[in-house]
């Protein structure tokens, strides 16, 4: 092709003409784009972004498409600047999938993390700032519950109740069924509570009138979906089962709440006299009246 570069670089002639063979020419236009591509790729990441905080998606479903986008952004920059370089990009994206490929089986552990975490933020079982129940695997050691703090491609990581920050592999908390204790849709969680009392009527009676009192007078128990209310479940092996079923508004009030329950009837059934069953065991050589224990 005749143009003005064909003796460059010992004749140029400084003309329009020649500035646009020169910026035709595959060297100059691979810069041309890099110059041009690379700023261009931070206005689009800036509008993407506002565009994303304007709706109601999650936030890690909002980082996950950041991500992608400037992923692929990149990527068109690039092999657009190596095809005018003349870089057989057909080529290169041919063995970058192949090197893709090997790395997958490679890394077989981290690619079945990284689908689980696009599940996890497609699905939203959890998002960050609410309470989950940890894996069995994980529950016994670091406390049974835990806050999500973040959520990430390969792992999310949680603090436990103890106070411990878990670093946990997507995998593990989609191998089974997740309980959200602070799903934002509906907060109320039911707490119960449940007891022997010894097996006489005015006993019984007492203790419900107690327990009833204590729940209505309690300010983290709420009357939504149900009120507070007091079950006798049955006859036990030496007792009647009451159990007590009340609700609070957000999963980080149930230990308190029960903790309060607890330390109340214990401290109103010693001051009314209610007794709480429990087994006897009575060494017959022993010198004792078996009227004092009710036999």
């Amino acid at each position: 092709m005749e143009g003005c570069l064909n003796d460059f670089p010992n004749e140029l002639e400084p003309s329009f003409s020649c500035l646009q063979d020169s910026m035709s020419a595959g060297p100059a236009s691979g810069i041309l784009i890099l110059i041009l591509g690379i700023p261009l790729i931070g206005v689009v990441k800036r509008y993407l972004r506002r565009l994303l905080d304007k709706t109601e998606f999650d936030e890690g479903l909002e980082n996950f498409l950041f991500r992608i986008v400037n992923v692929v952004l990149w990527a068109v920059v690039v092999l657009t600047a190596a095809d005018e370089f003349g870089i057989n990009v057909t080529g290169l994206v041919v063995g970058l999938g192949f090197v893709g490929l090997a790395v997958a089986f490679a890394a077989q552990d981290t690619v079945e993390n990284v689908i689980a975490g696009i599940f996890i933020i497609i699905d939203r079982p959890f998002r960050e700032g609410e309470r989950i129940l940890l894996p069995k695997s994980l529950g016994g050691n670091y406390a049974k519950w835990g806050d999500v703090s973040y959520i990430g491609l390969r792992t999310t990581r949680v603090r436990s109740t103890d106070g411990v920050l878990l670093t946990i592999p997507n995998k593990i908390l989609t191998k089974d069924a997740v309980a959200n204790f602070s799903h934002s849709s509906d907060m109320e969680l039911r707490v119960r509570i449940r007891l022997g009392l010894t097996a006489t009527w005015a006993n019984v009676t007492k203790a419900e009138e107690i327990v009833q009192d204590i729940a209505d007078n309690h300010q983290d128990i709420v009357s939504k979906p149900k009120p507070p209310e007091v079950v006798l479940r049955g006859f036990g092996d030496q007792e009647i089962v009451m159990e007590i079923r009340y609700y609070v508004d957000h999963a980080k009030k149930m230990r308190p709440s029960k903790s309060f329950f607890v330390t109340e009837i214990l401290r109103r059934f010693e001051e009314d006299g209610v007794t709480l069953a429990f087994p006897v065991r009575v060494n017959m050589n022993s010198d004792v009246n078996l009227e004092d224990l009710g036999f």
